[in-house]
């Protein structure tokens, strides 16, 4: 494989099929937002390559055959890592695109997408493998509450596989719902990156 240059991105396309090149059980979605998670937390110890290494099951790690096939992958994940700090500033939309939830099993493959983004992802991302750190207490009620974001998309998904019908209001009811949702976790995403910022600066 070549070597990427340090920090290219190579879109979410190709950083999705390196993941499947390098075996990894952790799909892009839950990746993009683990590295988010990762970059709010205020763990000032949780490094790149600490991230990246969990997106493999313990001894599942890749094993490189050259010095350049290393560079390369570490580059990849570099680049998506740069990738995620400049949304973040542009406040781009970081949760995966909604749809139109057009048919039933759309708005169930977006339910569990959005539990897997928050749970395994932002969230884990946070925690980077902690059980409990030291943090301000506007951050604490945040990252509580993307958890609790979290279980509301997970009881949500649990309601809608009940569902025998279908309907365009029924639609347009979840579609509300899910739009009202995605809007308050982008906001305390947003809110936690500039608590972790504060921080930096009252440090410095």
């Amino acid at each position: 494989m070549a070597t990427n240059k340090p920090g290219k991105y190579i879109g979410d396309a190709g950083v999705a099929k390196f993941l499947e090149q390098y075996k990894s059980q952790v799909p892009f979605h839950v990746v993009r937002m683990r590295v988010l998670g990762a970059l709010a937390s205020p763990n000032k110890d949780l490094l790149p390559v600490m991230v990246i290494a969990s997106f493999w099951g313990e001894n599942e790690f890749p094993k490189f055959v050259t010095k350049a096939e290393s560079e390369s992958f570490f580059a990849t994940f570099m680049g998506l890592w740069h990738r995620i700090e400049k949304m973040a500033i542009a406040r781009t939309p970081l949760l995966s695109a909604r749809g139109k939830l057009a048919t039933l099993e759309a708005a169930k493959d977006l339910l569990l997408r959005r539990v897997e983004e928050l749970d395994a992802g932002f969230i884990e991302g946070f925690w980077g493998g902690e059980d409990d750190m030291k943090m301000a207490s506007a951050t604490a009620a945040l990252i509580d509450g993307l958890g609790e974001e979290a279980e509301g998309f997970s009881a949500l998904l649990q309601d809608v596989e009940n569902w025998s019908d279908y309907t365009l209001a029924m639609r347009e009811a979840l579609l509300e719902e899910i739009t009202e949702r995605d809007t308050l976790i982008e906001d305390a995403i947003l809110a936690l990156l500039v608590l972790k910022d504060k921080t930096k600066e009252t440090v410095h």
